[in-house]
């Protein structure tokens, strides 16, 4: 466990890619980007994804913005994200660990945040013994947000509002913080899917 903490701080991040199926999808991400108010983390946006760091309830603030922010009534949006604390090595972005959780997209997350989504992720405790038991804490975690999880081969998948799971997410991750020194939690969040109508009707 020791080896794991070497070199790095206690920073969360998730990386986040955001996927709108129509032939204007530039500047559907890169308005998102631009509303999303990152006054709370460090961020970098490159060729892949845009990286969020520093605190849980920061990090998931933000992560949860861009795609709130993307969100059209009629667009297939695909998200995909990959949070993450204690990885050896990681040390940028420590001036935003300050103690104080902000999260200055939380209203207009909130406000903007009631549509439908659907979400496959997985749980990774890293060098935990009782991992099993850690990834059920996390599952139980849904349960009680109203995301009725369901299993499914290396996945849970989960269904409600995004406000819903984002809230969700913020309370793994706090979990999460407390209780590992190493996780990953990778999810795939989708609206609008043709493929829902489709397999409803399979």
């Amino acid at each position: 466990m020791e080896a794991c903490q070497t070199g790095m701080i206690d920073i969360t991040g998730c990386r986040v890619s955001i996927y709108p199926m129509k032939d204007q999808f530039a500047t559907q991400i890169l308005t998102s980007i631009k509303e999303t108010d990152t006054s709370a983390v460090w961020k970098q946006t490159d060729l892949f994804s845009t990286l969020y760091r520093g605190e849980p309830a920061s990090v998931v603030d933000a992560a949860a913005a861009l795609m709130i922010n993307a969100y059209e009534p009629h667009t297939h949006l695909v998200g995909e994200f990959t949070f993450s604390k204690g990885c050896p090595g990681d040390h940028a972005g420590d001036s935003y660990l300050n103690g104080q959780q902000a999260k200055p997209n939380d209203a207009n997350n909130i406000a903007k945040g009631d549509f439908l989504v659907d979400c496959k992720y997985s749980f990774y405790a890293f060098g935990e013994n009782n991992y099993m038991e850690e990834i059920a804490a996390i599952v139980a975690l849904a349960a009680d947000h109203g995301l009725k999880p369901r299993s499914a081969h290396y996945v849970t998948l989960l269904s409600g509002t995004a406000s819903q799971l984002f809230t969700y997410f913020e309370a793994a991750l706090a979990y999460a913080h407390a209780h590992l020194s190493h996780y990953v939690l990778e999810a795939t969040i989708s609206v609008n899917s043709p493929s829902k109508e489709v397999a409803a009707h399979v």
